[in-house]
Parts: structure tokens; C-alpha cells; sequence
């Protein structure tokens, strides 16, 4: 019974795609270029399996050299994914096989990213792992168990390479990864003579060779051993350390050849400064994660220092341990603190954007003090590159946060009092009401048709128990259950469309509105949310010395029914109508221009 359940499934599936097309793209990846199911290989294989089926290949997508891990941290994927979502021109997905598609850490992962596809109207199929192509009960256990074996591959593989990590990082050797900014990789032998230094994606081809940390450009080895005499010996702090850096167009360090790095900034002079690579150790397990996704965006948590691994003289240092020991010394009387701010009371936090460097603007207060006790005025709004890496990477000026927040409350009330604002809300909602009242009555049709068909495939079952032609049954339930995925696929399209009661959510809108003229009396919290619900973003643009106020045509009101009111870009202000306002400098401040303020024509379109 199962072996004919699959021969059904696949019949309805290549049916479909033969009526629909008989194109796909091709996903390839590798880890490393020593894999045996290297990228040529896959696309060889790949390209046989597409000719034998009569399928034509119209684009490739490729990871090389990419971990399959997560999603995320593959450009190739993630490009696959986007055109997947975007374009109708192809129906299959071919991959070599299951772990070529990724070892994710959490199996289940493998199998969201297939459905998300299958949504999307196309088939993943594996070129040498026909029985996972199997959508049957049985195939699906097989794919399953498949994903399962791959993450649990991955997971012996990373616990045997941490213990030949340790070993390696108790000997003094570098355990992987790029070299810190100063040093080069250096090939040595099993006896520990030098054999060459590896440039960017070179490794080390033989197990009897290792790889240690080397001085690296003469320029890099001076600028580390600069950061650290300006901050314990001259006295300069983060920020103006990073400013000099910029101003004097010392190229930053980057994580890989081609990656667009835009000037120093504080946290990598902070972590420079505080890396005893510098010092000549190697310091392995340091850090330890909770979940994947902490071990994914590097949020871990420092373990004890008794379960590190320390080799104090595994290569030459760049500066003396008495000099790294001055930074802690100097840390421990200064008041900066990696990360943090006051930002809490700031009602605009991630609104404010610079025109110049597109960087956000974060919230900042001036610190006085008055006799011995430190007081925290004036805050203000900063952008975030001008904090970070100074002002020769962004020259903005501080704008006052009284100044920006009061605009947009003011506007924002201007707004609630227009009557046009509740009835356009109105309108919008039962236009929204009546489409999805035609889509219901849609979804009402292709149920009768599903039922339809339902009993037609029961009946030719039947009567093939009773003695009729199997193989006219066979043709004629292939083509009933075709039609019957297409009407699914219909059916899917409309599903979670229900009516909306108008009158209960304009009393929903109204209320929201009354909640705004209370505004003062909110939290933070809540009065952020519903600027928010109003206010797009706000422009900065410190040459033309002006502030630009997107408001959302329709405000947000209700986060069940946002998708009424807020269609991209389509529900902002037209640029004509969008709030200009002149700003003037004074002590390095943006001020509002007196004769100018709030005259510009506002309007809804």
C-alpha cells in the first residue's frame, strides 16, 4: 500500500509540474574545499540528474566554503531564497543532497525551510537521495532521519574538533579563524619550522602541520602598539583614540578581504585593548552559550578562568604585558563602561536616521557636575557614527531631544484632531471588509470543488476493490488528485482572510486615539509605542541643516489589522507634504528656526 501511496504522490506531483513547467535552479554548497562533494561535483551530478528527468536548469546558486549550520550566514541561500519567494519562472529546487541543503543545528529547521518553499509553489528535490524526494509517510520519515543524521554529524564533528582544539591551543598554536589585526598565519611543520604564511581562505594541507600567530604588516604592529600607548601613557580615552584613528585615514581591520568597513570605531579600539593575543597568549574556551542562538550572534558568557586553556608564550607579543596590565589599571578609575547608555527616557529610539552615513541616531545626555556630584542634562540626540568612530566618519551635530520629540507630539496631535483621520481609517477597513468577503466566498467555491473530488478519488478506490481496471482507475485518481493539490494551493492562498466588524474596530480606533491625549500620563513605553503608530522615521541632514518628519498616512492603530493601514512605503507622505523644518547651530547644537517653525503645509494624500 505505501509503495502505490508513492507512486500516486509522485505521479500528482511531476503531473503538476509538467502542466505548470519543467524548470528549476540548483543549490550547491561545501564547507571546505577538501569535501569530497565539492561544488563541481554536486553541479555535475546535479546536471545529469536534471537531463535524465527532462528538467531544465535556468540558474545556480552556490555557498562555497560556507558552513550549513543556519540560513542566515549563507549569501547563497538567502539569494535562493528571495528569488524563490519573488519568481514564478521555475518549479523544482535540485540539491545534491541532504546535507548539502545544510546540517542545520536544529533538524526541524531543514524541514521549515521546505515548507516554506512548497508554499511558495516549489519542490526541493535531493539528486542522489531519491527515497527524501518521497512525499509519502514513509518518505518523509526517511527525510527526516536524513536532516536528523546530518545535524547529529555535525554536532560529533564540533565535539571532536573542540578536543583537538584544546589540545592544540595547550601547545600554543592557533586553532582557527582569521588572524587578530597585526598578525599573520604562519605554516610551521611538525618540527616547528616555518613553511609559509597563509594568505585569506588558504589552510594547511597536511595533519603534521599547524599554524601559528606571526607579526604581521609593520603598520598594523605599530598602530596596536599606538592604541595602547595613547590610552595608558597619554592619557586618551576611547573616543578621542578612534577619532584619531579616522581623521588620519588608518585603515581599519576587516573581517574578510571585500568587506566595507567605514573607519575605526570605540568597541574596536575596546577590544584591541583588552585582547591578550597582543601579550603573546592564546586563550581557548573562554566563552560559553546557553541556546543556538546566543552561540549564533556571539552573545556568550565568560566561564570561570579556571576551565580556560592559556599558553602565556605562544608566539611574539606586539606590546609588553606591563603596558596591557595599565589598561585594567586605567579602566578601573575611568567611567566607561563597553556598551550600555542612558537611552530608556528617549521616545524616538530607532525613528532618527542621518541622511549623511544612514547610520541611527541614539539618545545622549551632557554630564555636569555640581560640588562632587555628578548630574545628568540636557539630552540629546546623536548619530550613532559620530559616537562610534567620530566626526571624521560623520560630522552631524546634536540635535535637543526636546526640540525632535516636541515636533512630532505636536504633529501627531494635529493629526488626531483632523475628523478626515477616523474616516479614512473607516474607509480603509471596509474596503478591506468587502475584498475580503469576495475571497471568502472564493474560498466557499473550492470547498465544494475539494468535496467534489474528494469522493470522486473514494468512489474509483472502491471500485477497484470491487474488480474495476486498475490502470484506469490509476490514471483518472492521478488526475483527480492533481487538480485537487491545485485547488489546495487556492484554497491556501486565501486561507486566514476573515471578515472585520468596521464598527467594533473604529470604536478600537477611537480609543487609541483618547489614549494619545492622555499622552503625558503614559510610561515611556507606551507613549514610544504610539509615536510610533504615527511616525515613520525622521530624517536628520546636517549639510542642509534640516529635519524631515515622515508621518504614515493612516496611523497604526491595532496590530491585528496593521496590514490595513501600512503598505510600505504607499502609506507615507507624499515628499511635498512630508514636515520640513530648518534647523540653525548654536554651542554645537541644532536649534529650530523661530520665523520658520511648524509653517510648513501639512496634508493628507
Amino acid at each position: 500500500m505505501a509503495i502505490l501511496d508513492r507512486k500516486r504522490s509522485q505521479a500528482s506531483e511531476e503531473s503538476y509540474g509538467a502542466m505548470k513547467n519543467n524548470k528549476a535552479i540548483s543549490y550547491l554548497r561545501c564547507s571546505t574545499d577538501m569535501q569530497d562533494a565539492s561544488i563541481p561535483e554536486q553541479k555535475k551530478a546535479i546536471e545529469i540528474f536534471a537531463r535524465d528527468n527532462d528538467i531544465a536548469i535556468v540558474r545556480h546558486f552556490d555557498d562555497e566554503g560556507r558552513s550549513g549550520r543556519n540560513a542566515e550566514e549563507r549569501p547563497g541561500f538567502m539569494e535562493m531564497k528571495k528569488t524563490v519567494e519573488t519568481s514564478d519562472d521555475f518549479r523544482f529546487i535540485l540539491v545534491y543532497d541532504c546535507t548539502r541543503f545544510g546540517r542545520f543545528k536544529d533538524p526541524q529547521e531543514a524541514v521549515y525551510w521546505e515548507v516554506h518553499f512548497r508554499k511558495c509553489g516549489k519542490i526541493v528535490k535531493y539528486v542522489t537521495d531519491e527515497s527524501a524526494n518521497d512525499n509519502t509517510l514513509g518518505g518523509r520519515l526517511v527525510k527526516t532521519l536524513k536532516h536528523e543524521q546530518a545535524t547529529q554529524y555535525a554536532l560529533d564533528l564540533s565535539k571532536t574538533s573542540f578536543r583537538g582544539h584544546k589540545h592544540y591551543a595547550e601547545l600554543g598554536f592557533h586553532v582557527g579563524g582569521m588572524a587578530k589585526y597585526g598578525y599573520k598565519r604562519l605554516l610551521v611543520d611538525e618540527s616547528g619550522r616555518p613553511v609559509k604564511i597563509l594568505e585569506y581562505g588558504e589552510h594547511k594541507a597536511l595533519k603534521t602541520q599547524h599554524v601559528k600567530l606571526a607579526k604581521g604588516n609593520p603598520d598594523e604592529v605599530r598602530t596596536v602598539q599606538r592604541i595602547f600607548d595613547m590610552y595608558v601613557n597619554k592619557g586618551l580615552g576611547m573616543t578621542k583614540i578612534t577619532d584619531t584613528l579616522n581623521k588620519e585615514g588608518v585603515p581599519p581591520p576587516i573581517r574578510r578581504p571585500k568587506a566595507m568597513t567605514v573607519g575605526w570605531s570605540k568597541s574596536t579600539v575596546w577590544s584591541i585593548l583588552h585582547d591578550p593575543t597582543y601579550i603573546g597568549w592564546v586563550v581557548y574556551n573562554k566563552n560559553s552559550y546557553d541556546n543556538l542562538l546566543e552561540q549564533d550572534k556571539g552573545w556568550g558568557r565568560t566561564k570561570p578562568q579556571a576551565e580556560w586553556v592559556v599558553n602565556k608564550t605562544a608566539h611574539e607579543p606586539i606590546v609588553s604585558e606591563e603596558l596591557f596590565k595599565g589598561v585594567a589599571a586605567k579602566i578601573k578609575q575611568s567611567s566607561f563602561k563597553n556598551g550600555g547608555g542612558h537611552t530608556s527616557r528617549y521616545l524616538l529610539k530607532g525613528l532618527i536616521v542621518c541622511s549623511i552615513c544612514k547610520a541611527r541616531y541614539q539618545g545622549r545626555t551632557t554630564a555636569h557636575y555640581e560640588k562632587g556630584k555628578k548630574e545628568y542634562r540636557d539630552p540629546y540626540y546623536v548619530c550613532g557614527s559620530y559616537i562610534m568612530r567620530g566626526k571624521h566618519v560623520c560630522g552631524c551635530w546634536s540635535v535637543p531631544q526636546k526640540l525632535l520629540e516636541g515636533l512630532a507630539i505636536q504633529r501627531i496631535k494635529k493629526i488626531i484632531e483632523e475628523p478626515s483621520t477616523v474616516n479614512r481609517i473607516r474607509d480603509g477597513v471596509k474596503a478591506k471588509l468587502e475584498k475580503s468577503l469576495a475571497k471568502n466566498q472564493g474560498s466557499h467555491d473550492i470547498d465544494k470543488e475539494l468535496g467534489i473530488v474528494t469522493r470522486q478519488m473514494k468512489n474509483l478506490t472502491e471500485a477497484v476493490a470491487n474488480g474495476f481496471d486498475r490502470k484506469m482507475a490509476t490514471e483518472r485518481i492521478n488526475e483527480l488528485m492533481a487538480k485537487r493539490d491545485r485547488l489546495e494551493e487556492m484554497k491556501s492562498e486565501r486561507r486566514g482572510i476573515t471578515p472585520i466588524d468596521v464598527s467594533r474596530y473604529t470604536n478600537k480606533v477611537e480609543q487609541r486615539l483618547r489614549e494619545f491625549k492622555s499622552f503625558e500620563n503614559l510610561n515611556i513605553e507606551k507613549r514610544r509605542d504610539l509615536i510610533k503608530r504615527f511616525l515613520y522615521k525622521i530624517e536628520i541632514d546636517s549639510k542642509e541643516r534640516k529635519c524631515y518628519y515622515y508621518f504614515f498616512k493612516s496611523p497604526i492603530i491595532d496590530d491585528n489589522y496593521s496590514n490595513l493601514t501600512y503598505d510600505g512605503k504607499g502609506n507615507l507622505l507624499s515628499s511635498g507634504s512630508t514636515l520640513t523644518t530648518n534647523l540653525t547651530y548654536k554651542n554645537k547644537f541644532c536649534m529650530l528656526s523661530s520665523e520658520t517653525a511648524l509653517t510648513t503645509s501639512f496634508s493628507h494624500k
